[in-house]
C-alpha cells in the first residue's frame, strides 16, 4: 500500500500523537480504567483511542490532558527531513568509531564518519 505525501504526513502525526498520549498515561501511573472513569466513558473507548482504532479529536486530546493534569503545546516547526527522503539531514553530526588508537592493516575502524558518509 502506498500513501500519498499528505496521507503519510497525517498518519505519522497521528502515530506520534498516540505514542505521546500512551507515554503520558504510563507516566501518570493511571490505568485505562481510571482514565475512563475520570472521563465518564467506557474503558474500551480509551483503549480504542490509545490503539488507533478511534479517531482522536481535539476535544479527546484535551480530555486526556485534563486527566493527566497537563497542558498541550502545538507548534509548527521547520522540517529537518529532506522532501524526498525518510533520512534526516545531519548537520555537524559525527559518529566516533573505536577508541582512536592507530590500527594495523588497511582498515581504519577508528575513523570518524559524518552521518551522510556513513549512510552512503
Amino acid at each position: 500500500m502506498q500513501l500519498d505525501p499528505k496521507s503519510r504526513k497525517a498518519a505519522r502525526f497521528v502515530s506520534r500523537l498516540q505514542r505521546t498520549i500512551q507515554q503520558a498515561l504510563i507516566a501518570s501511573g493511571m490505568t485505562q480504567q481510571q482514565v475512563a472513569e475520570a472521563l465518564s466513558v467506557n474503558r474500551s473507548v480509551i483503549n480504542k483511542r490509545l490503539k488507533g482504532n478511534a479517531n482522536l479529536t481535539a476535544r479527546s486530546i484535551a480530555e486526556f490532558a485534563y486527566v493527566f493534569d497537563k497542558d498541550i503545546e502545538i507548534k509548527f516547526v521547520d522540517r529537518t527531513v529532506s522532501e524526498r527522503s525518510n533520512v534526516t539531514t545531519a548537520i555537524n553530526k559525527v559518529i566516533h568509531l573505536g577508541d582512536h588508537q592507530t590500527p594495523t592493516g588497511t582498515a581504519n575502524p577508528c575513523r570518524e564518519f559524518t552521518l551522510e558518509s556513513a549512510a552512503s
